[in-house]
């Protein structure tokens, strides 16, 4: 039940960036189950007043639904930040053990994972955290696709945990806390041009060409100033040696 209530919260957050509602086929989509099956699960949650359903706002979660999805959401990032820090692992691979394990944890684990982790404040990925009685920094990014052309910002978040994709913005070195510049957006979803600038250096150190399609899931700061002091971000030392250079 409670990853039904996680992932509404988190389809939530997807689909309100682009105006639209979650609906039952999303969550039976993102949960790999029938629409049939996602219904039933629905219909208990209703009942048990976690979501409310209809036909103008979709699937919502209710205070309660919200607050039991946040505890789930919490010990899932920080689970990611555990295994990134602490066990070694990269952040395309933390995804999938932090859903084996968070059903398996104590309370008191997270508080000693969270503590042994210096309190993070973000996922490897970039998203937030959210503190124990729900609450969430109050972040404005942008998809680096809304940037003015020149304009610069810092990568804060990845709209993915596809192992492929982070595999291949590792590759880019494209990864939260990379200091960036929009070059060139062509029309009609042709490809995006990027600048990796050096910190505050507004000297590009590489130019990359991506997708408009994966560059609409990279979310900046625009012209952040002293960001990297400020963003807790997780980074293993394995994903990017330049990054560390």
């Amino acid at each position: 039940m409670l990853d039904y209530l996680a992932a509404i919260y988190k389809l939530g957050e997807t689909q309100s960036r682009s105006g639209d509602k979650v609906t039952t086929s999303a969550l039976a989509e993102m949960m790999h189950v029938s629409p049939a099956a996602a219904s039933s699960m629905l219909k208990r949650l209703e009942e048990s007043n976690f979501v409310e359903r209809s036909s103008v706002d979709g699937i919502t979660l209710t205070e309660q639904g919200r607050l039991a999805a946040l505890q789930l959401v919490r010990r899932h990032r920080l689970l990611e930040v555990f295994l990134v820090r602490v066990m070694g692992f990269t952040w395309d691979q933390v995804d999938f053990e932090a859903h084996r394990l968070e059903h398996s944890i104590t309370s008191s684990f997270e508080d000693r994972m969270d503590a042994l982790c210096g309190h993070p404040t973000h996922c490897p990925h970039g998203d937030p955290i959210p503190q124990k009685d729900g609450t969430l920094p109050d972040e404005r990014l942008l998809p680096v696709v809304e940037l003015a052309q020149g304009q610069a910002g810092v990568l804060c978040r990845v709209g993915t945990n596809d192992a492929r994709v982070l595999r291949y913005l590792s590759q880019l070195a494209l990864e939260p806390g990379r200091a960036l510049r929009l070059v060139d957006l062509a029309p009609f979803g042709g490809p995006v041009t990027l600048e990796l600038l050096n910190g505050g250096d507004s000297e590009p150190i590489a130019t990359k060409i991506l997708g408009s399609e994966l560059a609409a899931q990279l979310f900046v700061r625009p012209q952040a100033a002293d960001l990297d002091a400020e963003f807790n971000v997780v980074i293993s030392p394995e994903l990017s040696p330049e990054l560390n250079a």
